[in-house]
């Protein structure tokens, strides 16, 4: 633990194994426990965006005691902690003997703590290991058929976990703790089988929807906020205006003034007046590639946090805006919309109820906002000479700033209360702590920092930003340009990793001390984000040989880790032939289907960007691996505009191959994305220029899959007979080549087209011979989808419970897969079989359910049909 002469408030975290010293465990299971418990904390820290790395934590034999940096939000600790113990605790527990399994016993506190050259001195850490030493809580623990008792100090319960909106209050058990001179009272709460909650205390139970999900967006606090008290003062003001409560206000000025840290200094301040929720999104405004965010892309992630699918979300940029006015309607719930760029791009991001605040902010004042929505304005301007000097002392110390006054007035000077330039000042001077201040000072005037003084400060920036380039080490100096070139508007750790060429540890390490230089930010949650200005100074060079080799590494990366979740999603595709992995890229590998889909989601962005990266930069073959390595992605959750985007871009970059196998498969791909959407017409013009592409080239395969994709497109059209002339010839190509996965899945769709013709007893052996090879290769898809068929032959034959069974099957698969494309068409199956049975009610709840699906997936004509239904349902 580092050792510091100072002391700051912070949250306590203690938590011990019980029963370690027990008799039957020998060194060797001591060992693995001590080895298993810090893998199971580092996990579950990283899990919940409180990273081990930042925390200080020492060893105390069977126990560990943890100091949690101050700007970690104390409410995780309550809400999202526990219970990533808990499953940490218990996937261990189910892999190992009795010896080496784990129970913990947690306590928490938060309070002032002392650092010196010894270590730390503190009431509020001694009464934190008195909390975990009390009878009580080792009694709960013993009584309790989990592996988590938590006990926390009366001020915690008080101050964090009865604001919870997550966690039931009412489930904790206040109780005595007289350990040692220590006599007061501790709340117990039992994680994984909470106590039922208590009447005597249902009150202080937080009111929140039935099933509600808060969103709580906030970022962290900036590291350092003096002054603004004026501004702040303004804020709550024009917010609280009798007459128009939780109103809307634009915070404008220049690039790097300070209006994000305000307006987050206010939300953090004021959050108890919004229980509801907060929602934040940087609107990338003024960002380096001139391309702010799409407000619907801003609206589908507030959605998206209010626990809505992407596969319930409409298409329509329009509805989505409806849908987020519905939801946030009469909330107490603050929105915060950062650096947008004009006020069309916050119009339809804004709630149509009186009960939501909006903090708005912007390089420009956007009069639009102002005039046509009633928006109060508040300009943000520098800081005046004392809140610049609070500032650098907060950073610096007292001790340096005393010693060099006059310097220090200097540097003020220089800076014209910028904040942005006072960070990097003090970054820099925080560095070279052996360094004095006159002579940082002197390396200012020498990098023509007196720029600041121009009228506009923003303009002036960059010579800041050079000289504080040139204070980096080497690798940092490498890195921060590298971070500012990456594709995306943030970036993992471990895509950097890979685009700067080093280890994770490693990486960490330098965005750390970019972070602390305030070249980079870092969302708690492992992802880091550049400032738009300084991304802008850094890309301003062309990019060299160095750089082209760091951006492929990274390409490589999103695309490497991409097919690899793409093969977890369907090891039954078609396969794609991604070239070797560039050296220095550490692509990602799944353990689970539920991760790749988890890193798919959270990546999606950044995972399009590489592949435009991958156009502009020539890199063909791999651009048009992107959009195969998604498909499988995109259809499953209903981003079929997406996928359509990204074929299109495939098909540029096959084009400038002028290799026919490239261009016949970049078309079929496009083909299939419009397909999936109901855009036949569009797909079978691509398929018939991949067709004769894919004849030249003798690609039999590939023949196949673009007479599979016709098929399909002409069956959607209604054109049946010429759908099963062409996958009768998919068939025969698939069986040449003794391709019995893809043969399986021609089987189905021969089966249904006769099914559609009404020749059922052709239709039938298909079917079960699709079944028979798509469960001989474990292809649960594909044997849902013959299960749904057969169910279909049933019903067409009058056997009308045999089609309701068969079709269920096929529907929970599905529905277990996420397949959310296929449970629209059995759900519209399921409809007409329980029609013939004679519920029309289930038939109501099965249409509406492949209607809303049919909508969210742009299936315009599907959609539009089973509105007829349902309406027939109605007369």
């Amino acid at each position: 633990m580092e050792r510091h002469r100072y002391s700051v408030h912070r949250t306590v975290f203690v938590v011990d194994v019980e029963g370690f010293g027990d008799r039957r465990r020998t060194n060797s299971h001591q060992l693995v426990v001590r080895a298993a418990l810090y893998e199971i904390l580092r996990h579950s820290f990283d899990e919940i965006g409180a990273s081990w790395a930042d925390c200080d934590h020492e060893d105390r034999g069977d126990a560990v005691f943890v100091l949690v940096p101050a700007q970690v939000p104390k409410a995780l600790f309550v809400d999202a902690l526990p219970q990533a113990l808990v499953a940490a605790v218990a996937e261990h527990n189910r892999t190992h003997p009795s010896e080496e399994r784990i129970r913990l016993r947690m306590a928490l506190h938060a309070g002032e703590v002392a650092y010196d050259e010894h270590g730390v001195a503190a009431a509020a850490v001694n009464l934190t290991f008195r909390l975990l030493d009390a009878a009580p809580l080792r009694a709960a623990l013993a009584e309790s058929p989990g592996v988590l008792a938590l006990v926390t100090s009366d001020w915690f319960f008080e101050d964090v976990v009865r604001h919870s909106r997550v966690v039931d209050p009412a489930t904790f058990r206040p109780v005595p703790v007289q350990v040692k001179e220590t006599s007061t009272v501790g709340w117990i709460g039992l994680p994984d089988h909470p106590y039922p909650p208590d009447p005597a205390r249902q009150a202080i139970r937080p009111v929140a929807g039935a099933g509600a999900q808060v969103p709580r967006q906030l970022p962290a606090l900036p590291r350092s906020f003096v002054g603004r008290s004026d501004e702040l003062a303004a804020l709550t003001t024009l917010l609280e205006d009798e007459e128009r409560p939780n109103g809307l206000v634009v915070i404008g000025g220049p690039g790097g003034i300070g209006k994000t840290w305000l307006a987050l200094r206010w939300a953090h301040d004021n959050v108890h007046r919004f229980p509801a929720g907060q929602l934040f999104v940087d609107l990338r405004g003024f960002s380096s590639d001139g391309l702010p965010m799409s407000p619907a892309v801003a609206t589908r992630g507030f959605l998206q946090s209010f626990g809505l699918t992407p596969d319930r979300i409409p298409a329509d940029p329009h509805a989505q805006a409806a849908l987020f006015r519905s939801i946030v309607a009469d909330k107490a719930l603050l929105i915060l919309l950062d650096n947008a760029v004009d006020t069309e791009q916050v119009i339809p991001l804004l709630p149509g109820s009186a009960s939501c605040a909006v903090v708005v902010t912007s390089r420009s004042r956007l009069p639009g906002l102002t005039t046509g929505h009633g928006a109060r304005p508040l300009f943000l301007d520098v800081l005046n000479d004392r809140e610049a000097r609070a500032l650098l002392t907060d950073r610096l110390g007292t001790t340096r700033v005393d010693a060099e006054p006059a310097v220090v007035d200097e540097l003020v000077e220089f800076c014209r209360g910028f904040p942005l330039a006072l960070s990097i000042v003090a970054g820099n001077a925080a560095t070279h702590q052996g360094a004095s201040l006159a002579g940082l000072a002197a390396e200012l005037h020498e990098a023509g920092v007196e720029a600041l003084d121009s009228a506009d400060p923003a303009a002036s920036l960059p010579a800041v930003f050079s000289w504080s380039h040139q204070a980096l080490t080497g690798d940092e100096a490498e890195a921060v340009v590298l971070v500012g070139l990456a594709p995306g508007p943030d970036i993992g750790l471990r895509a950097a990793a890979s685009l700067v060429g080093t280890t994770v540890a490693r990486a960490r390490t330098l965005l750390r001390g970019l972070e602390q230089k305030s070249l980079v930010g870092h969302d708690g949650a492992g992802r880091y984000r550049m400032h738009d200005l300084v991304r802008r100074y850094l890309t301003e060079s062309a990019r060299d040989e160095a750089d082209i080799d760091a951006l492929r590494r990274v390409v490589d990366f999103y695309l490497h880790t991409a097919h690899a979740a793409d093969e977890l999603l369907d090891p039954h595709r078609e396969a794609i032939q991604v070239a070797p992995v560039t050296p220095g890229c550490l692509p990602l590998r799944f353990r689970d289907e539920a991760a790749a889909l988890a890193w798919l989601d959270d990546e999606h962005t950044c995972v399009l960007a590489a592949q435009r990266l991958a156009v502009e930069l020539g890199w063909h073959p791999a651009a048009v691996q992107f959009a195969l390595a998604l498909h499988t992605f995109h259809w499953r959750v209903g981003r079929l505009d997406d996928q359509v985007t990204m074929g299109c871009l495939g098909l540029v970059a096959a084009e400038r191959t002028g290799s026919p196998a490239v261009r016949a498969l970049a078309h079929r791909q496009l083909a299939e994305a419009y397909a999936l959407q109901g855009r036949h017409t569009e797909a079978v013009d691509h398929l018939q220029r991949a067709l004769p592409l894919a004849e030249r080239f003798g690609d039999p395969s590939g023949q196949a899959h673009v007479l599979r994709i016709l098929a399909w497109a002409q069956s959607e059209q209604g054109e049946i007979r010429l759908a099963l002339e062409n996958i009768l010839r998919t068939l025969r190509l698939f069986q040449s080549a003794e391709d019995e996965e893809w043969e399986a899945r021609a089987l189905n769709q021969t089966a249904w087209y006769f099914a559609l013709m009404g020749r059922h007893e052709q239709a039938a052996p298909f079917a079960a011979s699709a079944l028979d090879l798509h469960r001989r290769h474990r292809n649960r898809n594909g044997e849902a989808l013959s299960l749904a068929i057969q169910g279909f032959l049933a019903h067409q034959a009058g056997r009308h419970p045999d089609a309701l069974r068969l079709c269920e099957q096929g529907l929970a698969m599905l529905r277990e897969l996420g397949n959310s494309y296929f449970v629209a068409q059995v759900e519209d199956i399921l409809g007409h079989v329980h029609v013939a049975l004679g519920d029309r009610e289930a038939a109501r709840r099965c249409w509406q359910d492949a209607h809303d699906l049919y909508r969210v997936q742009n299936r315009t004509e599907k959609a539009e049909r089973s509105q007829r239904l349902l309406d027939g349902l109605a007369t």
